[in-house]
Order: C-alpha cells, then sequence, then structure tokens
C-alpha cells in the first residue's frame, strides 16, 4: 500500500490560539523489545507504542546492530514530513487571512 503524503492533517479552526492542533512537547523514546522489535513511544506514558518497526529475520542478520540505526533514520523522516505538513498548514491560515489595514 503506497503512503499517501496528501493526507489532511486536522487542525481547529474555532480555537483562537494560534498553535492549536499541533503538540506543544512530547518525548518519545526509541526502544528495542525483547523479540527484536523497535518500538516508538511516548516517554511519559506508558500505553502502547505509537509506532512499530520489525525487521525480517533475514534483514536482521543482513544488517546487524544497524537495525537501531535505520530505524531511528525512518522515524526522523516521519518525524520531518509530519511537521513539514504543519508548518505548511499552519503557513497557509496566517497568509489565507484578509489584512485589517492596507498599506
Amino acid at each position: 500500500m503506497p503512503y499517501d503524503i496528501d493526507n489532511e492533517i486536522e487542525v481547529e479552526n474555532d480555537n483562537q490560539d494560534r498553535f492549536s492542533g499541533f503538540a506543544k512537547e512530547t518525548t518519545l523514546e526509541l526502544v528495542e523489545a525483547d523479540d527484536g522489535t523497535l518500538l516508538l513511544r511516548d516517554a511519559e506514558q506508558d500505553d502502547e507504542p505509537l509506532m512499530t518497526i520489525d525487521f525480517s529475520d533475514k534483514l536482521k542478520e543482513l544488517l546487524g546492530s544497524d537495525t537501531q540505526a535505520i530505524g531511528q533514520h525512518m522515524i526522523h523522516a516521519a518525524i520531518q514530513v509530519i511537521m513539514q505538513k504543519q508548518m505548511s498548514q499552519w503557513h497557509a491560515h496566517v497568509y489565507d487571512k484578509e489584512p485589517t489595514h492596507y498599506s
């Protein structure tokens, strides 16, 4: 299934807070489970993981100890995409408003 990068990110337009729809601060941790699965989770909440990365045994054998570094790069790329989409949407909200005074 291909990744659809044009998915909508929901932002509440009714809230007057200019950062509504954005996470204020989140601490994430990447841990390796006993079975070798990489888990991305909120460090302050011990709920189910936000994301899991599971490499096949053949790929684990091929990559060796580099699986954790590759998982970190995959998560970093995903976070960059999400942040870019949020910033683009935030800028669209700022620039689409009618100015109160024209110069």
